[in-house]
């Protein structure tokens, strides 16, 4: 198999040009990510010059196989990998595909956690300040920002696999300590006996928690057992003279995930499995409140990095505890993340404009517009020969996508604390995905609309929490912003009256599907099933057939932002 051949974007990175990468970086003790490890010579490099562990990503099928055995890696895409997979790493380290090579470094410095360096090699043009693209602009202002580039030339025309083009290398240092939040607490160091702890009082009942240490013991020594058996087996299979081949088959504990196998030692596995407890734990509870994205990136780090805290439940106890006691300060993080990630997408989005980076006591506006948070196209296969394989395609209905979902989704728990609405009622995206772009639909706190170019408008609903938000961040930031009523009118939308559980609408019109299914039927009466601000959730008719509130959004293709468009409400 010629790597070269049948991967365009493969070229391995020369020993030289690696020691040109990191020329000034300590990498001893470090944790690092290699997003496109290829066959390894960066990961070889790393771990040769001391880095306590490197994870990877690698599409290539025949180069996975190549690092199977060097390092543990995460995933096949890199751009799939997200901030909670990645907030223990020290460093990135990357020589990215140069087709993708900006996306790939965006991403890289959007998921990497505070402290964390970005190093990157890129086509020399992908960093000039008059490239076009959107995407280059905003490298081009992270590289002022956050760290600096370094033009190296042609250094790829005598590598293995050789190329003219022009390089430059990357750093990106985000901001920020990198330090455990919660390093300095006490956990017990014991091994806990989950039976002896079942009188336990506290946030959630002890059953919940004792059933999942017990599984989480029991399991942890099962694989022991099984490991030990393992070896046995490979033992004895194995002829004694070592001068025959090694048996055909051998056992092992391995990872089968995205058409890769990885091997899992005992520390890996624990740590896997302590995530899946915790993700278990906050569902079983109804914690999503509390699970930012932040925080999800805190129980990664804290697993990853406290290898030595037994899962027991007085720990699970503590750390719920802590999540508990500092919400109100996630809170607050969290709007500011939100505001500061609004601001970076477009001068549009703040009264500030292009100087947002380096002003003060402007806000966020009513209306703004991400980017890049919905997926418009798909793509069709033909069957035909690989260049021509595939062609682009429309999606019919809203898909949304991205690392700006969940933004949008804190956004929205901190904007419930400040206002004291039940986060429950907010809808999840998916429940968008039956919605036509280019069509305004209720989410939240926001009327939104979608377009398949990618970008999603938002604008706040009620002006109260909109000066609520930029208030808020203000405080915290220490600004000074006009009070209310002085400079904040900016084009209010109309307020649509909230709905109470249990309030009766007789529809004013049929409504259907696009297929022709009747929903809701003109005169009847229907009746809410949960409160909620701006549309009508679930709601049930005369016969107590249950109906989604989704139809109410759209009418043959045509869109409506407002249910008393569609119902009157009964006295």
């Amino acid at each position: 198999m010629n790597l070269f051949t049948n991967n365009p974007d493969f070229y391995p990175t020369p020993k030289e040009v690696i020691e040109q990468m990191m020329m000034g970086e300590d990498v001893a003790g470090k944790i690092i990510l290699e997003p496109s490890a290829g066959s390894g010579n960066i990961v070889d490099w790393l771990k040769e010059n001391g880095a306590a562990e490197v994870i990877a990503c690698e599409n290539d099928p025949h180069c996975r196989k190549l690092l199977a055995d060097k390092c543990r890696l995460v995933a096949d895409d890199f751009l799939t990998v997200t901030s909670e997979q990645v907030s223990h790493v020290d460093m990135i380290v990357m020589n990215p595909p140069f087709s993708k090579g900006v996306e790939h470094i965006l991403h890289a410095f959007e998921i990497a956690p505070p402290g964390c360096v970005v190093i990157a090699l890129c086509n020399d043009d992908s960093v000039s300040e008059y490239h076009s693209y959107n995407r280059n602009k905003i490298l081009y202002e992270n590289i002022q920002l956050y760290g600096y580039t370094e033009r190296l030339g042609k250094v790829f025309e005598t590598a293995e696999r050789k190329t003219s083009v022009e390089v430059a290398l990357v750093k990106l240092y985000k901001e920020g300590t990198g330090e455990e939040e919660w390093q300095d607490y006490m956990f017990s160091q014991q091994d806990e006996d989950a039976l002896n702890m079942n009188e336990t009082e506290g946030l959630v009942q002890h059953n919940v928690v004792r059933e999942l240490v017990n599984r989480y013991m029991s399991a942890v020594k099962m694989f022991d057992e099984v490991m030990e058996m393992t070896q046995r087996i490979n033992e004895t299979a194995r002829a004694t003279d070592s001068r025959y081949d090694e048996p055909p088959i051998e056992f092992r504990a391995v990872e089968t995930r995205e058409n890769r196998v990885t091997g899992i030692t005992r520390e890996e596995y624990k740590k896997q499995l302590k995530k899946y407890y915790w993700r278990t734990i906050f569902q079983m509870l109804k914690m999503e409140k509390y699970e930012t994205q932040s925080l999800r990136d805190q129980m990664n780090r804290f697993v990853e990095k406290q290898v030595n805290v037994p899962f027991t439940m007085g720990n699970i106890y503590r750390v719920l505890d802590m999540i508990v006691q500092t919400h109100g300060q996630r809170m607050h993080k969290a709007l500011v993340e939100a505001f500061e990630h609004i601001c970076s997408f477009s001068a549009e989005n703040s009264t500030a404009g292009e100087t947002w980076k380096t002003n003060a006591n402007y806000m966020v506006n009513r209306k703004f517009i991400i980017p890049y948070m919905c997926d418009g196209y798909d793509w069709e296969y033909t069957g035909k020969s690989w260049s021509m394989a595939r062609k682009r395609v429309g999606r019919e209905y809203v898909r949304v996508s991205g690392s700006s979902v969940d933004k949008m989704y804190d956004v929205c728990k901190a904007l419930c604390y400040l206002t004291g609405r039940d986060y429950n009622e907010i809808p999840a995206w998916y429940d968008c995905s039956h919605l036509e772009w280019n069509t305004w639909f209720i989410w939240g706190f926001f009327r939104c609309k979608a377009f398949k170019k990618g970008t999603m408008h938002f604008e706040f609903l009620d002006e109260d929490v909109w000066y609520k938000f930029n208030a808020e961040v203000a405080k915290t930031k220490g600004w000074t912003l006009p009070k209310k009523g002085d400079g904040w009118q900016q084009s209010p939308s109309k307020l649509i009256p909230r709905i109470d559980k249990g309030d009766l609408f007789r529809c004013k019109k049929d409504m259907t599907c696009k297929d022709g299914t009747m929903v809701y039927r003109k005169d009847m009466v229907y009746r809410s099933e949960r409160e909620h601000d701006y549309f009508l959730g679930f709601i049930t008719n005369e016969s107590g057939n249950a109906n989604h509130a989704w139809p109410i959004y759209q009418d043959k293709g045509k869109g409506v932002d407002d249910w008393r468009d569609w119902f009157e409400k009964v006295a």
